[in-house]
């Protein structure tokens, strides 16, 4: 009777271990870059802060920001734009996030392998796995432009997702999306793939969900963090998707509300450049109208105050 007992204990103890459930774990997002009036559920947005399941971030005019989940994925928000985080879970198998977009344009790139991502609009469902995309709701609906991987699309229609009518594009195309369903896919115009090509320069931040690490970032000037957003991609986000090609250089201006004072560095080898500048490990980064420029710090001859009119 005993060892009868004994073996109906062992028996469940390893029925317990076979099918000892998932271990699901929420975990926090964070805000990697913020520029003009970005809010956190109507609070004003700071860089460093968390963003949770429920949480809501928007931007106002001229303004963007970008969200990292995890190592999972980035969303860039422009101008005038809103989501909510409906989901944001990890398991062994890897991440699930979903966003339901409520106005404007995101960014969305996803960069772990094996991360569900979703982003739900009025009128459609994006559905994928290591892609970046471009997400704009507009008056009669959603559009989806692909820069990289494939995209699964479910339309809404009257509240109702139509599985049944999902498409999938490809690489390189876009769709846009209505009441009346999916249009048929398109290749992206020269002008679209410079800017998903270059909004693709988007980076991440190590080691974001260590708080000590995000804490010591946050004591830093804004230029000593890491760069999330490159000064020539700024203009892309904070501005209307329809102006983007009327805006195609990057003024002394831009560059002094990013990143501060505007200098003139002269090199050892008799060059000049007008930016601002950030020292990185042994050499020094220059940002300028003309692009980023990166030399080693050895070859700075003299740093002065820029004197002339910033415009």
């Amino acid at each position: 009777m005993q060892k009868k007992g004994l073996y109906f204990i062992l028996l469940f103890a390893l029925l317990g271990m076979w099918c000892k459930p998932q271990r699901v774990m929420e975990y926090p997002a964070r805000l990697t870059f913020v520029s003009g009036q970005v809010m956190l559920n109507n609070t004003p947005a700071e860089f460093g802060m968390l963003v949770k399941v429920g949480d809501t971030i928007s931007t106002g005019a001229k303004s963007a920001a970008v969200i990292q989940f995890s190592e999972s994925s980035i969303i860039s928000l422009k101008e005038n734009s809103s989501f909510t985080v409906d989901t944001l879970v990890a398991t062994k198998e890897g991440d699930t996030i979903a966003i339901k977009q409520k106005l404007g344009s995101s960014f969305n790139k996803i960069v772990k392998r094996g991360t569900n991502y979703s982003i739900t609009t009025p009128t459609s469902v994006a559905a994928v796995r290591g892609t970046s995309f471009l997400c704009t709701i507009g008056d009669k609906g959603s559009t989806i432009k692909l820069s990289s991987g494939r995209v699964k699309i479910i339309p809404i229609i009257k509240g109702e997702q139509k599985e049944a009518e999902a498409i999938e594009i490809e690489q390189g195309k876009k769709v846009e999306v209505s009441e009346k369903g999916i249009s048929v896919p398109v290749m992206l115009t020269k002008n679209e793939e410079r800017e998903l090509s270059s909004l693709e320069n988007i980076a991440l931040v190590p080691q974001i969900e260590n708080q000590t690490v995000i804490e010591e970032l946050k004591k830093k000037p804004e230029a000593e963090r890491p760069k999330v957003v490159p000064v020539e991609i700024i203009p892309m986000l904070e501005i209307a998707e329809t102006e983007v090609e009327q805006k195609t250089i990057v003024t002394l201006k831009d560059i002094e509300r990013r990143y501060g004072a505007i200098s003139v560095i002269e090199t050892t080898d008799g060059k000049t450049y007008t930016g601002a500048f950030a020292q990185k490990g042994a050499n020094v980064k220059i940002f300028t109208p003309e692009g980023t420029i990166t030399i080693p710090s050895s070859k700075i001859a003299s740093v002065s105050r820029y004197r002339g009119e910033v415009k």
